[in-house]
This record gives structure tokens, sequence and C-alpha cells, in this order.
């Protein structure tokens, strides 16, 4: 069946000749807004706005998906496709654009100017003809808004377009006086349009009523005196004098300009490697067919992004499309020694390429305007106009109604331009790069393909430094891909090494920055100082010691610049090789006192955001005794801890960073404030080798001040980081330094040392000596009256008697903490616990009680949950499941977790993790699998001393074995696994162990032995 879609009066869906005028006005609304985008997809946003303007109902989204429902429905039941798709926020409708019978009236009429241009005037009114039969009324007759008022002026000024080149055709086949009434009636409804008036003159002329076409002049010039209070312009007023001199009537007829005129100016450039996606982008939204602005702006959008080579690419692919001109002008906003055009310049030279002699250019910008918008309302051409340098440059030079195509190309950003359609540029992806330097340099010089890839990541990808980097090579034969890279890597800074004889990067870079506001220049100076690789407003007040509103201004700035990248809300970053040249120029042109100064406001705001945070996140740690500094610079407002520990994350690296920075130049306490506000977050977060250093320098320093509390507190986080990572010794000699300090200050501070101590004797197995420890801390704390930390001790001591094999005490333990935590709200630690009840559940059977536990945990971890605590969740639900039936995702869930843990350098959990895959693979008759991933994880146990995992892994590794006729090697594995259970006080896993070895021994009729004994 034939589909039509009609917006050229009522609108209405067409089948076969039959009309459908929809059911109400905001459906053929609807149906009007997405035919105009026919084939593409339009956000529900902008559908809404087309609906109600800027005054939606409350419903105003279920109002839509109704209208479009009926729409859908309407269109199945006569085609039997679904041809309006909804996809993620938008909805499409699924036609060719030449099936609406405005963009076929559109297509009609450009071939018909085409012809019109190339004196074929038959063809052309055959066609005009055509095209004025699909007009059935006022466009988008009967609907009200702003939208549709636009779209019907929108409309109606491309009809009057047609209508003219149709008058012109026929006045120039001599048809003079059968035109006069239709001229007549349209000037009426345009008064003030000279070229109606130049043309009803003409076809009055034509037919002998010489007075006639004169009151025609004198007419329009009183209306555009009494309302404009200016004259007729340079065309009608030589019109007027030729009509007075009695001029044949062909010498005022419309010039026609053949069509071998058509310009082709644009420069030669080299070939384009990668950029397909942004490229197809331009060409389909060419295809269209309704002209338009395209700005080619990059994310990153610095000089040498390649805006310039595929705006020129674009251009001559779409040469078939626009066969009345290619144009190329450079506004110069970026060119060295050189002033950037002004619009009247501007002008005067895209008309000098359409033809206009130098002589014929009016004097005023507003003549220039009218006279490029004029030649451009027929013609279909391609302009390029390169480094613009800000809207307002572009403006007069768009074109108004026309079936042309702009492409403009800045590095900055362009909006405000009226129907501008950004096309982002980032940088080449490394296999482009790669491709680019190879096409360059030739590659018979670049064989080392991973040398290549590691010069172009030093050129940032950028395609500029990439190709200068790639010329350098070729014009030095003697030189080899490895020496450019030493160069790079090893020279007086890279930017300094981007150069060859006729260009450098630094160059390129330096135009833009010359280019900003002072006080841009300042903070992009700054920035050079900044201690992360992104950062937000608030560090840059600080660091550049502005207020926060002046400071996120300057930023927005220099985004527009595109000297700085957004990559996330409200977080920015700079360009590898920008971050350099910001460098260079902090080093350059800021004193050593300047750059101090900026970094201790900088350091001062990271001490004190940090502090709010972690105490935000944990107002129940207990903190050393310390005078807190009044806040001097604007803290970020956070919601509450999980938007902190967001913050921080964000902010990790710099934090780092700083820390070090003030242990590395002369600011101990700084550094030492800073190590203690971290601590919590590093460790959730399994930064434990980061923060060893730190918190033995946060010691040695409180302990030079005298300040033994404190010193007690950074010597558990010292203690605690060497647990998390394995070195259990050194940790326990941290500890007992730790507990011996702190039986001098008070119960608070020894409760935090056996706390810490208790854990790790847990790690190493010694259940008895954590016990001990435990049992200590929680008299310590109930004698303190303190609940939350109660449930601290509880919960440990439940986790303790879990491995030591008494369940009901571990149960008592659990519950206990779990109703505390309850009381005082902490939601993080009620997860905590939950999650140790799934595992008792598991201990005693309970798969089914261990999975509710664990989904109420994961519940409330999706809140406050740690990257490390929801890989741990994952773990233990896959420890719930069922092998071999649900065997396929158990490993997805352990993978991943897996994966999560060795991305954190968690061994422990790892090792507890890959323990989990060799039982659940076990379970499904997979023993030689089963058995690598025990090893493994028995590799990972005795790595890091962790006597748990130890006796699991060797045991499961034992069962394994087993299964695959190893009788001797598994018996060895089973009663090492018995002994270190044994050793550790682990009761059950001891029992479960010599029961598996106790039945290997009667199968195989093995004797009783120690480890090691072989039959």
């Amino acid at each position: 069946m034939k589909l039509g879609i009609r917006v050229l009066g009522t609108v209405a869906l067409e089948y076969d000749g039959r009309i459908d005028l929809l059911g109400s006005a905001k459906e053929r609304v609807v149906l009007a807004a997405l035919a105009l985008d026919a084939g593409r997809p339009v956000s529900l946003d902008t559908l809404i706005h087309r609906l109600w303007d800027d005054s939606p109902p409350a419903k105003a989204r279920a109002g839509l998906h109704t209208y479009a429902a009926r729409i859908r429905r309407r269109l199945r039941e006569s085609t039997g496709d679904d041809l309006l798709v909804q996809r993620a926020h938008t909805y499409l409708l699924d036609v060719r654009p030449e099936q609406v019978d405005c963009h076929r009236f559109e297509q009609i009429a450009a071939r018909a100017r085409a012809l019109a241009d190339g004196a074929d005037d038959t063809a052309a009114l055959d066609l005009l003809r055509e095209a004025a039969g699909l007009w059935r009324g006022e466009p988008l007759a009967g609907l009200g808004g702003l939208w549709a008022e636009s779209i019907r002026t929108s409309l109606s000024q491309k009809r009057l377009a047609a209508q003219l080149t149709r008058i012109e055709a026929e006045l120039r086949r001599g048809h003079y006086a059968e035109l006069v009434p239709d001229i007549a009636a349209l000037l009426e409804r345009h008064p003030g349009d000279e070229t109606l008036a130049a043309l009803l003159m003409t076809a009055t002329y034509g037919c002998g009523r010489q007075a006639e076409a004169l009151r025609v002049y004198d007419t329009v010039r009183r209306r555009l005196r009494e309302r404009l209070g200016t004259d007729p312009g340079e065309a009608l007023t030589r019109l007027h004098r030729l009509v007075l001199n009695g001029a044949p009537a062909r010498q005022l007829l419309p010039r026609q300009e053949p069509a071998t005129t058509a310009p082709h100016t644009l420069p030669r450039h080299a070939e384009l490697v990668g950029r397909e996606e942004e490229l197809a982008a331009i060409v389909h939204a060419a295809q269209r067919g309704d002209g338009g602005v395209i700005a080619l702006q990059a994310i990153s959008g610095m000089a040498g992004i390649g805006k310039t080579l595929l705006a020129l690419h674009a251009a001559r692919r779409l040469e078939p499309l626009f066969p009345d001109g290619q144009l190329h002008l450079d506004l110069r906003a970026h060119s060295p020694g050189r002033t950037p055009l002004c619009a009247t310049s501007a002008l005067g030279a895209l008309l000098r390429m359409l033809g206009v002699p130098a002589s014929d250019l009016p004097g005023r910008l507003d003549e220039l305007v009218s006279l490029w918008r004029t030649l451009l309302s027929h013609r279909r051409a391609v302009i390029v106009l390169d480094d613009v340098a800000d809207p307002e440059q572009v403006k007069p030079l768009l074109p108004g109604p026309s079936p042309s195509l702009m492409i403009v190309t800045s590095r900055r950003r362009l909006s405000g331009l009226p129907g501008v359609r950004p096309v982002l540029l980032d940088v080449l992806p490394e296999e482009d790069a790669v491709a680019l330097f190879r096409e360059l340099a030739g590659e018979g010089r670049t064989p080392r393909v991973r040398e290549v890839a590691a010069i172009v990541r030093l050129c940032g990808r950028l395609p500029l430094a990439t190709e200068i980097a790639a010329r350098r090579l070729a014009s030095r034969p003697s030189w080899t891909t490895g020496h450019l890279l030493h160069r790079l890597t090893h020279g007086h800074g890279r930017l300094r090494e981007i150069r060859d004889g006729n260009q450098e990067m630094a160059r390129a870079f330096e135009v833009s920055y010359s280019t900003l506001h002072p006080e841009e220049r300042s903070v992009f100076r700054l920035l050079g100082l900044q201690l992360g690789t992104d950062y937000d407003a608030f560090s840059t007040a600080a660091l550049t010691g502005l207020a926060f509103d002046h400071a996120e201004r300057t930023l927005e700035g220099l985004l527009d610049a595109h000297l700085v990248q957004e990559p996330a809300p409200d977080r920015y970053t700079t360009h590898d090789l920008l971050g350099e040249y910001s460098r260079m120029l902090a080093a350059s042109e800021l004193g050593p006192a300047e750059r101090e100064s900026a970094l201790r406001r900088l350091i001062d705001f990271y001490v004190q955001a940090s502090d709010a945070a972690d105490r935000l996140i944990a107002p129940r740690r207990p903190r050393p005794h310390l005078p807190r500094r009044l806040c001097a610079y604007r803290i970020p407002a956070w919601s509450g801890a999980a938007d902190a520990r967001r913050w921080l994350t964000s902010e990790c690296s710099a934090l780092i960073a700083a820390e070090r920075h003030c242990r590395a130049h002369g600011r101990p306490h700084e550094a030492a404030l800073l190590a203690g506000s971290l601590a919590g977050f590093l460790l959730e977060e399994r930064h434990s080798a980061d923060t060893q250093g730190m918190h033995r320098a946060a010691a040695e320093h409180w302990r030079t001040v005298a300040h033994p509390e404190a010193e007690v507190y950074a010597l558990v986080d010292q203690g605690t980081a060497l647990s998390r990572s394995g070195q259990y010794d050194e940790a326990l000699t941290v500890l007992g330094r730790a507990l011996r300090t702190a039986r001098a200050i008070g119960d608070t501070a020894v409760a935090e040392v056996l706390h810490a101590r208790g854990v790790l004797l847990w790690n190493l197995g010694h259940l008895p000596e954590a016990l001990a420890d435990q049992e200590e801390t929680l008299a310590l704390r109930t004698r303190a009256a303190d609940p939350w930390q109660i449930a601290r001790s509880r919960n440990n001591l439940g986790i303790t008697h879990l491995y030591l094999g008494d369940f009901t005490a571990a149960r008592d333990h659990f519950h206990s903490a779990l109703k505390m935590f309850r009381t005082a709200g902490d939601a993080h630690e009620e997860a905590h616990v939950l999650n140790n009840l799934s595992d008792l559940k598991l201990h005693i059977g309970e798969r089914e009680s261990a999975r509710k536990y664990l989904q109420e945990a994961r519940k409330l971890l999706a809140v406050s949950g740690t990257a490390a605590e929801h890989a741990m969740a994952q773990v233990n639900l896959a420890n719930t499941m069922d092998s071999p039936r649900e065997l396929p995702a158990m490993l997805d869930l352990y993978q991943d977790s897996l994966s999560a843990f060795q991305r954190l350098g968690d061994r422990r959990n790892a090792s507890i993790t890959l323990h989990g895959m060799g039982l659940a693979l076990h379970a499904a008759a997979r023993f030689e699998e089963s058995a690598d991933h025990h090893s493994r994880a028995l590799d990972l146990a005795r790595s890091i001393g962790s006597a748990h995992e130890e006796a699991q892994a060797l045991h499961g590794l034992g069962a394994a074995e087993h299964r695959l006729g190893r009788t001797a090697s598994a018996a060895d594995h089973l009663a090492a696994a018995v002994a270190v259970a044994e050793r550790t006080g682990a009761a059950d896993e001891a029992a479960r162990a010599r029961a598996t070895l106790a039945e290997i021994r009667a199968e195989s009729s093995i004797p009783d032995g120690k480890p090691g004994e072989r039959v």
C-alpha cells in the first residue's frame, strides 16, 4: 500500500488516495512533528515542546505516548508495518522523506531551480507545477502553538521562493500580462518584498503598462519610507531607471546564471584517516535535503583535532548533492599575525566566489547580507566557514531559507546559532592514529607497530601532533621509531619534540591561549598545578583564589574554548598535551612564591574537604582529639554519605598526590591530617599499597610532635593497611607498638588497637588469640556503654565463633550486633552482619535462609557499598546457588568478583573466590578445572599467610585430586588441610577435611600417616 503524509494543508495520512484526518488536533501535531523529521529520531522533550510549547501538562509524557500509540495503531492497520518506532527517549517515523509532501515539495522545487539556472525553463516549469499541486491550503491548517506557527512561516517562505522561480521563468518566456494578477496578489501579502515589486514592475512594463509599473515603484518606496525609514535598494532603483528610460523589456528580466559557473574553492588537503562515523553523520544530515548549519565541535575541541580536514572531506563527499558549488572561507580566528575577518570582508569574499564583480558589491553590511541570502535562496551549495571565532562572527553569513548546506568549524563552542547541529570530534582511536602515522611516515620506516602505538599515545592521539611527529620521522632518514620514542620520553618535554620544519604543537596551543581573556589565561596557567587528572570547580576555586561562582564561570569559558574537557557532569580535565602546555606556562610565567601559594591553598582545601567527607561517611569512627581549622574554602554540599564517598572517589588520585606532595615539601602536619581523613575510605577501596607509606609517615610525625593519641590511630591505620596487603608479621609488630602506647592513654584507644589486632589474628588463623583480643575489646566497649562499638565487637566475635565451629555463639553475637546496628540506623554495618549471617546459614546447610539474608544485605549495599563489598556479596550469592543446575550463572558471578578483587589487589578475597569456583566446578564433575582453581587459591593464600583460606584450598584441591585418581597427592593435601585447620583452631574445617581424608583412605587402603608420607 502506498503511504503518504500531508502537512501542506490539513495534516493527514493518505493510503492509496484514501485520506485519514486522525482523531484529534494533538494527534495531528504529533504526526506533523515526526513527519518533518521523517526517518530521524525525535526526542520526547522535543515532541513535548512542539505539542505544548513551554507549558506542558503535569503528565506530558503519558499524553504524548497516548497520541503516539493511536498513530502507530492507524499506521499498522493500514500498512501492516510498525512505522512508528519507539527507542530510548525518542520516537522515529520510519518513512522516506519523499513520502511527506513538504519534503517532496522541497526536493522538486530544488530540481526546478537547478533546471531554471541551467536555462531549461520548460522542464523547470513542469516541475514547479507538480510542486504547486502538492499544496492544499495553509500548512498545518488548524493547528495552534508556536512550533506550528514557525513551521507555517518556514514552509510559506519556501513556497514563495518556488513561486518566484516560476514567475521568473514565465517572464523569460514572454508571459507578462497573465502573470500580473498572481504577482500583485503576492505583493499584497508581502508589501515590503522588493523582489516581488521588481517582478510586478517587469510584468506590467512588459505588457505595455509603463505608468502602472512606475506606480508600483512609488507605492513600494512610500511604504518603505513609512515603515522602515529607508528607500528601495539598488536593484529596484535600477529597474525604475530602465522603466523611465523606456528600455526594452528584456533588460528588466532577472539575470540567469549558467550552471557551468558553479564555484569550487575548496583548498587541497590530505586524505582522511578514520572519522567514518563523524563523516557519516554529516552526510546523513545533508541527505535530508533541507540545508542547515553543521558546527564541527570537538569534545576535546582543541587545536589540531582535525576539524578542517573533516569539513573539507565532507564538502567533497557531498558534491553530487550540492551541484551549485563548494565554497571555502578561512575566517582566521586563530591565524598568527592576521586579524580575523569581519562580516563585511567575509561576505565580500563569498559574493565574489559566486561571481559578483567587486564593482557591484553593495557598501553596507545589511545590503551584503541581503544579496548573499538572495543568491543562496535557490542554490544547492556547500559552504565551509573555517576557523570561526564565535557565533557573532558567523551569524551574518548564515543563509536564509535555502537548500544550501553550511559547515562551520571553530575552536569554541558555537551555541546560539539557529538550526545548528553539532558533530562532536574527539581524539582519534589508537588504531586510526597508528594508521595515520604509518601513512605519513611510510610503512617501510614504521615496521615496529608497538613503538608507533607508543608514539601516538604520547601525541595524545591528536591528529595534528601525530602528523607533525610522523613528518619529523620521515624527514630524518637516520632516525627510527625507537629513537623518536626515546626523544619523546627522555627529552626536554614532549611538546618541544612534536615539531618539524614548518609546525610545532606548542605554537598551535599558544594561538588558542592568546585568544583568552586575561583571567582565563591566569586560571589556565594555574590548572597546570592541579594534583589530579581531573578536578572540579571547588578545587579550582581554592587553587586560583577565586570565589566559587567566579571559578566555575571561568572553567566554563575554558570549556567553550576547548582548552578543558568535561568528561562527567561538573568534572573537568585537560587533554594530555594541553596539560603539559599548562604546566610549561605555570613553570615559565609563575614565580616560585606564586606557585607555592596556589598549592598551599589547594592542599588546605583538600585537608578540610577530606575531613568533612570522612566525618559524614563515618560519624561514629573514633578519632584523635585534634584542633579543627575553620573552613576557609567552600566545600561541596554533599547530600549524604554516598555523595561524599563519590567525591572522595573522584578526587582520590589528587588527594593521594596531595599527601605525597606535603611529605616531600616539608608539610608533614598536613600530610598526617590527610592520611587520617583518608584512612577509612582508602581501606574500603583497597588502596592499601598507597596507604602504608602515608600512615608510617603520619605515625612518625605524631611521635615527633609528642601527640601519642594521634600516633596510636596512625599506627592502627598502618597496621590495618599492612594486614590488608597480606603483610601480617609486620602488621603484628606495628599493632604491638600501638598497643603499648595506647595502654598509657585510655580504654578507647586500647579497644581500637585490640579490634584491629583481633581481625589480624583471625586472618592469620590464630583463632583462640583472636577470640581473646575480641573479648577484651567487647569488655572495654561495654564499660564505655557505646552501643555502636559494642555491635562492632559482637559482629567480629560472631565471625570467630563461626570458624571455631561454635554456631550457636556465632548466631547470638550476629543477632545482637544486627539489633544494635539497626537501632543506630547504620545500614552499612547492618549489611555486613547480614552477610555474615548468610555465611553462617551456609555452614549449617540452610541454603534458602542464607540466600534470604544475602538479598537483604545486597539491597543495603546497593546504596552505600564499596566495589569490594559488592564483589564479596556476589561471591556469597554464588555460594548459595546450586551446581551444576546454575553453574553458568555462578561462574559469571565468581568471575566478575575475581576481576574486581584482582583490580583492587585483594589477594585474600581473590583466594576465597577461586575456592568457591573450584567447589562449583567439583559439583559439576569438572574435576580438572576444579583442581586448577583450588591450586591457584592455595598459592594466593600462602603468599599472604592466610591460614583459613589455605586450609580450605588444600581441602578442595585434595577432594578434586581424589576424583582424578591422584590418590597419594590427594591424601597429602587433605592431611595438610587438617594440620592447618587444627593449628588455627578451626575445628569445623578440620573435622570436614579429616572426614574426606578418612573416606579416601578407606577407599584406597592408605594407612594413617603424617602429611607428606606416601605408601
